[in-house]
């Protein structure tokens, strides 16, 4: 994708141009939307509302790309992906804004998608932008999704923008209603979730230092260090995180570190502990006394997790690179806690990675399945006898979560389930879970990530 003319002097593009560009990263390269659209907006000075715009039009648009392309299948004469790749996310964001964005007058979203189309196009595909365009803001009373009475799976696919295979295999497992509140809860925004780093701060006094720095926050209702932000498309920018006061983690993946609840002192073992949110929050509840040792089979991101800690002061975790599969030897008998935060589908976190759903595919949940099982083999050795892990997941799959915690279970008798004690004050329904030592997180109903939690004790010999 390149532009027609070179500007001779370097400026802010405008909002949509930003967007056009990091989309077409996404879908050309392969980008991840919440990466490159940090790293775009980390790199340049867009003031607020600017800012905000880009964030909205990049990941409304990969949400909901599915709803965009089903109105433009109506308008146009061949299909969406027939077009050039600029042209048909032109006319994505085009559609996105007449269709989703009250706020935006229709003339401002047509005039500013040709002229993007004349810039990264010529005459004729402009020309098309504009027709289309002009026809949905003239027919928008007779464009349709399809009926969720008729076809709850195609509507769930175009009215609410999530692929055929996921919904069919939502639709199998819970009734329509709780699909839909499922994709709808996928599609809205829910704010940035941070965990305060009471090493360095509370609760209070940082949600008095971001409102100095103009942000809002709000407390969490599940975890005391938890704060959502109403918005903060580069938290990386505020001082209070460059002080280390503050990380981006969900309120789910917090649950499940208060769910192992290591001891100050403890040894404690971190498996697939990359980026390092969960091996910090860890050294946080630990008081930063004791050792982490934290397993990450990928080499790049061991200096994630460095640079975590030492950004929030941490001196306790030794970061490694180990596949906890192959380690499990080395390691026998060593840790008194251990997480395992297992690889999975991922499809319980669908609403904070706008454009995830379109890189799942059906096998990853057999695949993460097969894998889940050989690590909790792996971990299981590694624990010391007494010990306490967590096998947790950011999914919402029987077998990835109850199916592979009844495989474990019936393979290691060493291994028994104990509540979880959260620090929350939790419903009837979520306390029969606590109780009986696992729990899975559906966003639907509690309005967080979707996650499952399980607590295990290894029987002393």
């Amino acid at each position: 994708m390149t532009e027609k003319k070179t500007e001779k002097k370097k400026a802010l593009l405008p909002a949509r141009e930003a967007a056009l560009l990091i989309l077409n990263k996404i879908e050309k390269e392969g980008a991840y939307a919440n990466l490159e659209t940090a790293r775009v907006l980390s790199a340049s000075a867009y003031p607020p509302l600017e800012t905000a715009l880009i964030t909205e039009l990049v990941y409304g648009v990969c949400r909901m790309r599915a709803a965009c392309d089903h109105m433009l299948t109506q308008l146009l004469a061949k299909a969406p992906e027939k077009l050039p790749l600029p042209i048909l996310l032109i006319l994505r964001l085009g559609i996105y804004q007449l269709l989703f964005l009250q706020k935006i007058p229709p003339s401002a979203a047509v005039n500013e998608a040709v002229k993007l189309a004349r810039k990264y196009g010529h005459a004729g595909t402009a020309a098309l932008v504009n027709a289309v365009l002009r026809a949905f803001c003239r027919r928008r009373d007779e464009l349709q999704f399809p009926a969720k009475e008729d076809d709850p799976a195609l509507y769930l696919q175009t009215a609410l923008s999530h692929p055929k295979w996921l919904a069919d295999r939502l639709l199998e497992n819970w009734t329509a209603d709780e699909t839909e509140s499922f994709c709808r809860y996928n599609n809205a925004s829910h704010g940035l979730s941070m965990r305060v780093n009471t090493l360095k701060t509370d609760r209070e006094r940082l949600k008095q230092i971001l409102a100095g720095e103009g942000m809002e926050a709000a407390e969490s209702a599940f975890v005391p260090e938890g704060l959502i932000l109403n918005r903060a498309s580069s938290p990386e920018k505020l001082p209070a995180f460059r002080e280390g006061l503050f990380l981006a983690q969900d309120q789910s993946s917090m649950l499940a570190v208060h769910a192992l609840a290591p001891a100050p002192g403890a040894k404690v073992l971190d498996i697939c502990a990359a980026p390092g949110g969960k091996t910090t929050h860890l050294a946080q509840l630990m008081g930063n006394r004791g050792m982490i040792r934290a397993l990450d089979k990928h080499p790049h991101k061991i200096a994630l997790i460095e640079e975590n800690c030492r950004r929030l002061g941490i001196d306790i975790v030794q970061a490694e690179v180990a596949d906890a599969r192959e380690a499990a030897g080395a390691l026998a008998g060593w840790a008194d806690y251990l997480l395992l935060d297992a690889p999975c589908s991922g499809l319980g976190v669908l609403g904070r990675r706008a454009d995830a759903r379109w890189r799942k595919a059906p096998g990853d949940i057999a695949a993460m399945s097969a894998l889940g099982r050989e690590l909790l083999s792996a971990a299981a050795e590694m624990l010391a006898p007494g010990g306490v892990m967590v096998f947790s997941t950011c999914t919402v799959t029987r077998e990835e979560n109850q199916n592979n915690l009844t495989w474990f279970l019936q393979n290691r008798p060493d291994f028994a389930l104990e509540p979880l004690t959260l620090p929350f004050a939790p419903d009837p329904a979520q306390k029969e879970a606590l109780a009986r030592g696992f729990w899975q997180i559906l966003p639907q109903r509690e309005g967080i990530e979707g996650f499952f939690l399980a607590r295990l004790r290894k029987r002393c010999r």
